[in-house]
Formats: structure tokens, C-alpha cells, sequence
């Protein structure tokens, strides 16, 4: 991969993507303001920002447990190493799953891929991952459930002092 050259403007814009959108019609137009750049122009550095790959895709970012999903489930599935790839690509595609990450070995059974599963109710959420647990071929695996919610925010990649280093 190679790095793209950002100039101050699309740092600006970085900044003020990694934040909450303004839940407007024209949410470019606030960043416009802040940037002085206008709105246009703010939607084409957008644009060619996510062609060159510097953004992956801009997405919401629900408040689950304001909205009644109070159950999530981490679960950690053993999958042959072999299979990682195939197993991966079935359980991030699915509508159920919202975070798919590979890693080391971890718990009881020593699983390799990770899902995050959200529903209503714990038995919704258990009743979920025996679906995927079927439709992939894996059955052993463990489900973390989460106790609370201590911190959920957009990560930071820029701050003021990235943005005015040009």
C-alpha cells in the first residue's frame, strides 16, 4: 500500500468524519464550514480520499443499547487454520455478525476467529450463533457476553496538531 499525501484540508476532513456526522440533509455542508471549503469541494476530497483507500467506508454507528439491543456476544469460534478464510468470509457476511477479526489462540478451546453478535434477549443472541455455528460447520466455540457498556466512540486517527503540521 502505498501512503497517500494529505494536505491540511483533508486532514480537517478526517477530523471531523472520525466524529459524529450532523444528522442534517447536507452533513458535508457542516464539515465545509469548518474546513472554509465548500461543500462541493469538501464531497469531491471525500470521494477521491475513499478511491485512493485512505477511507474504507463511512458508516453509523448505532447506540445499540439505547435502541433495545441490550445482549451482545463475542464469540470465539475454533476453525481449523485450514478454514479461516472460508469460515470468515461465511460468518462476516452475515446480517448477524458485526465485527469478524482473526487472532491468536484465546479461551478454553483456543479460538482463532472472533464475532460479535448483537439481539434483545441472551437466548435470541445463543440462538443466533447456533445458526451460524450450523451453517459453517464449526461447533466448538465460546459466547462472551458483555456485562456493560465502559466506552464506545469513533477511533481517532487526527487531532488539531496533525492537521495545522503542513
Amino acid at each position: 500500500m502505498t501512503p497517500v499525501e494529505l494536505d491540511a484540508i483533508d486532514k480537517k476532513i478526517l477530523m471531523a468524519l472520525q466524529g459524529d456526522l450532523d444528522d442534517s440533509p447536507e452533513p458535508y455542508a457542516r464539515i465545509g464550514e469548518l474546513t472554509n471549503t465548500p461543500q462541493e469541494d469538501v464531497i469531491l476530497r471525500v470521494r477521491r480520499m475513499k478511491e485512493l483507500g485512505v477511507i474504507r467506508r463511512i458508516g453509523a454507528m448505532i447506540r445499540h443499547i439505547e435502541a433495545g439491543i441490550e445482549f451482545n456476544g463475542m464469540v470465539v469460534w475454533k476453525v481449523h487454520p485450514d478454514r479461516i478464510e472460508e469460515v470468515g468470509e461465511m460468518l462476516a457476511g452475515s446480517s448477524n455478525v458485526t465485527h469478524c477479526y482473526e487472532r491468536p489462540p484465546f479461551g478454553e478451546h483456543g479460538g482463532t476467529l472472533f464475532t460479535m453478535v448483537h439481539s434483545a434477549s441472551k437466548e435470541t443472541c445463543m440462538e443466533i450463533v447456533r445458526q451460524l455455528a450450523i451453517r459453517v460447520g464449526v461447533d466448538q466455540y465460546e459466547i462472551l457476553f458483555s456485562e456493560r457498556e465502559l466506552k464506545k466512540v469513533s477511533m481517532t486517527y487526527f487531532d488539531e496538531d496533525d492537521a495545522s503540521a503542513q
